[in-house]
Order: structure tokens, then sequence, then C-alpha cells
């Protein structure tokens, strides 16, 4: 069955090739997580006096948002560029096409005021701040559909190399993928990052506190489960 692949000529313009280069730490530099990973692979081994491949079929987690390829819709604005088949890679920040006939795994182009729809769910390319201060822009998921006050998250992922024992007591470490997620507020086209605790839901929306504490109480709800928070932020929206 042929892969759906709508995008017209021009538009590949839009698609990122980017060149080898050592490893700055930063990801965003490979064009797929398989050249990232012979990247990795040179770099741990010439800082080892004895070097090791790392079993990349046994590696624990995953990069991806979604293992499988997703049909989704590419938008500048408001103006959609077609489909694609696509996948999110949380450690590399890049959308991921799915690959024709041989071709090398490429990536969309970062573009401003883009963003990605794919089964009933969306991801922007935004700005914001990261958990050290740092100025970033990324691709963030949409966890709340009101436009006027959404949860966005945002998934760091951190790759582990494995590790031998250093001694028989002890057990070799898998190399592992991690993500960790980090929430923010989106109002105005500004990102706040906030976390998913009662007492800084309140210390941001201060003028609602009576309101936010009912309905946390009524609903039962457990602001660490991603569906929770994105239900109380929902009636925030409402406020």
């Amino acid at each position: 069955m042929k892969t759906l692949r709508l995008l017209p000529f021009a538009f590949s313009l839009l698609f990122s090739i980017s060149l080898f280069a050592q490893i700055d730490g930063s990801p965003r530099q490979f064009e797929s997580t398989s050249q990232l990973f012979q990247e990795l692979r040179k770099v741990i081994n010439s800082k080892e006096k004895t070097a090791y491949q790392i079993d990349w079929d046994n590696v624990k987690g995953s990069p991806y948002l979604n293992e499988s390829y997703k049909l989704g819709q590419f938008f500048v604005g408001d103006k959609s560029y077609g489909n694609v088949m696509m996948r999110f890679n949380t450690y590399t920040d890049e959308i991921e096409l799915m690959p024709v006939d041989g071709e090398e795994i490429g990536a969309l182009m970062k573009i401003d005021d883009s963003r990605l729809t794919f089964e009933n769910k969306t991801l922007k390319l935004l700005s914001y701040k990261d958990e050290d201060g740092y100025e970033q822009q990324g691709y963030l998921l949409a966890l709340t559909k009101n436009n006027d006050l959404q949860l966005m998250l945002r998934k760091k992922c951190v790759f582990s190399p494995n590790e031998k024992a250093l001694t028989a007591n002890q057990k070799d470490r898998a190399a592992k993928f991690t993500q960790y997620n980090y929430f923010y507020i989106l109002k105005d086209g500004n990102l706040t990052m906030i976390s998913p605790k009662k007492k800084d839901v309140l210390k941001m929306f201060p003028d609602k506190k009576s309101e936010i504490k009912a309905y946390i109480k009524s609903e039962r709800l457990k602001l660490k489960k991603e569906g929770d928070f994105a239900k109380l932020i929902d009636y925030i929206a409402t406020l």
C-alpha cells in the first residue's frame, strides 16, 4: 500500500537537512535518531580505554511520543500545507517524516507559528523558558482545547548509555531513554511553567482560589495525572 504523502513540491523546502558535526550537547543537529546513535557511540567509545558497543536492540524506553508513524496535517498560521506520515522524537525535539523508498529520515523545518495535528492532538512550535530559565524553542503538546487558556506539555527526553558493572555484586545497566514532563500555561501567546500541584495552581490564579479548591475536592482530582490536570485547567478557562 502506498504511503500517503500529499505535500506539494514547493513544500519540500520546509524539510531540514542536518549536517554531520561533532556532538556539542545539542541533539537538534542530527537528522534522525539512528544518526544520533552513531555519534553517541563514537563519543562514548572515545572516552573509554576499552571500546564497547551499545546494545541498541535492548535499549529501554523510547524517544518517541508514539513509536508508530501517524497521519498528521501541517499548518503555518491558518494555512494547511498538506498531510504527512510523522512521529514526534522527544529527544531530538523534531517531527520525523516516514522515509519512502529507502530515503533517509527527514524532519520538518521549525517554522514560527507552525503546528501539526494528528489523532485529535496538536503539537505547537513555541518559544518557552526551560526548567533552568533558558529561552528555547520547541514542540509542546496541547492537553486542552480552549484557545484562551491552554495547558501545554513539554516532553524532555534524556539518554543514558549502558554501564558495565564495576563489581561482581553489581549488574550491568542497560542504556535507556527517560522522558520527563514539564507543564506550561499558554495565555495571550505567553507560556508560563506550572507544576501539577494545587498550591502552584492557586498561586497562578489567586482570584479564583475558592472555585478551584471546591472543584478539585468535588471532582477528586489528582493533578499528577495528566487528564485530571487538563480537566482542572479546562474548568478554570470557563471561570
